[in-house]
């Protein structure tokens, strides 16, 4: 491995990635080291905004059993009746909570976006349509090219913590449990001149590398790269342009499971055609044997790209890549 050749396809891709591509290996290592960075980022943020929360609130004791439980004066080894009826609690555990669930989903979401973009790259490179070995491949040879277009976002990771301390002065929160963890979430996604610049020049340092890669290691022509290179400057962009970064405090499980389930379905369309056509046939005369056209074949990657791209954006790719 020659780290002059990885740094020289961040800066010169289209020369760097004439007749090459990353090793696999190495495009793996890059994505859990982006996975950690983009943990970190939010996490180092989050504590700057947990530091600045502070008070309680009075709330109704859920300990507590209902009223006409304790009439009477009634004991019960099952209800405590002496429990009060109202307890103190704080704000800032609510807020720590709220920054942890936004934290975990920062740590996932580099490597949905490597694969969106990975599978972005296999569709437009002319082997998606045939068999799932090729498209396979295809897929790896993607994937290898969006982990190191996806290098450019460690800018966004050392900016955002810095952006966020910034922002926080003067900054208030409201007097309630929930109000605080909404404070607490929107707070991770600064505004502001320098962060947009910082977000926007990323995503076309981003964009570069992806259209470079496509053109010279996938062999794509220009107008099918060029669209993707737009498509992951939009996915890494389009947050300074959405209120709160695009947050949508979606499930981020559900995001994860439709990220696997479409890559699944990107790499074994074929199969999965084949298959279920020959289960179809059961029962009737002449060969079982079905081959799906290529365009159909084609029809269900993107499909399964589809449900990827759906999951990217439950998991708050958006806000967070």
């Amino acid at each position: 491995m020659s780290p002059k050749r990885y740094l020289r396809a961040l800066l010169r891709p289209r020369e760097a990635f004439d007749g090459w591509t990353p090793r696999l290996r190495v495009a793996l290592a890059l994505v859990v080291v982006l996975c950690a960075l983009s943990a970190v980022s939010v996490g180092r943020a989050g504590d700057a905004v947990v530091g600045e929360v502070g008070g309680s609130v009075t709330v109704d004791n859920p300990e507590r059993p209902p009223d006409w439980v304790c009439e009477g004066g009634t004991d019960s080894d099952v209800w405590d009746c002496d429990a009060p009826e109202t307890v103190e609690r704080s704000f800032r555990p609510a807020a720590s909570a709220a920054v942890g669930d936004v934290t975990s989903k920062a740590a996932l979401v580099p490597l949905a976006w490597v694969l969106l973009v990975g599978g972005l790259l296999a569709l437009v490179s002319g082997r998606a349509s045939g068999s799932d070995g090729d498209a396979a491949d295809a897929f790896g040879d993607g994937v290898r090219v969006a982990a190191l277009a996806a290098v450019p976002g460690v800018l966004r990771y050392l900016a955002r913590p810095v952006a966020v301390e910034r922002s926080l002065t003067g900054w208030s929160h409201p007097a309630s449990l929930d109000g605080v963890r909404a404070a607490a979430v929107d707070a991770l996604f600064p505004d502001g001149a320098l962060w947009a610049a910082v977000v926007v020049v990323s995503a076309l340092w981003t964009a570069a590398v992806v259209l470079g890669g496509a053109r010279a290691s996938l062999d794509v022509r220009r107008t099918p790269a060029a669209l993707v290179a737009a498509a992951s400057f939009a996915a890494v962009a389009g947050s300074v342009a959405l209120p709160n970064g695009g947050w949508l405090g979606a499930p981020g499980g559900a995001g994860l499971v439709l990220v696997l389930v479409g890559v699944v379905g990107l790499a074994g369309a074929h199969t999965y055609i084949s298959v279920s056509k020959a289960f179809e046939l059961v029962g009737f005369g002449g060969s079982e044997q079905v081959t799906p056209k290529p365009w159909y074949v084609w029809l269900h990657r993107l499909t399964g790209l589809a449900v990827v791209a759906v999951g990217f954006v439950l998991l708050d790719g958006v806000a967070l890549v």
